[in-house]
């Protein structure tokens, strides 16, 4: 099976410029865990997810140094969330992404997400993002297909 019989075509994207707040309200909304970044032309340019928002509100380096993590205040940390969602998407996303092409075996994309321990790859066509696959997605493509429903 290929890829361009499992990938989703109608996805979300954010563009670097847009607020971490516009990512959150399309992830809480449509319940999904992370979104393509592009520009006005529908190239990728990275990717969010909800780890990486969740990643900006950790203590940094200097702080867990100088404490223990029984002396950090999460509950204090939780406070940054504010300040977090008002940065804008270009300052957390992931540039540097994995991708596959609407051609690839679905199994061969499946195991790069478990070597790499991603849950989502974007499927582009040269640089223009043309659909997003998930280890949910292999997963209930071949479940379909050998129960033939």
């Amino acid at each position: 099976m290929k890829v361009s019989e499992v990938m989703i075509k109608d996805i979300y994207t954010v563009m670097p410029q847009d607020s971490i707040k516009k990512v959150v309200a399309i992830l809480c909304t449509n319940r999904i865990t992370g979104v393509p970044v592009v520009n006005e032309n529908y190239e990728l340019l990275g990717i969010i997810s909800e780890k990486d928002i969740l990643q900006a509100m950790y203590p940094k380096y200097d702080e867990l140094y100088d404490a223990s993590l029984s002396n950090i205040d999460f509950e204090e940390l939780e406070k940054r969330y504010k300040d977090v969602t008002i940065m804008k998407i270009e300052n957390l996303m992931v540039k540097n992404v994995i991708t596959a092409t609407p051609d690839a075996p679905i199994l061969k994309v499946a195991s790069l997400m478990i070597s790499k321990n991603i849950r989502r790859i974007p499927i582009v066509d040269g640089k223009k993002l043309v659909g997003i696959i998930s280890q949910g997605a292999i997963h209930q493509a071949i479940f379909r297909r050998e129960l033939g429903i």
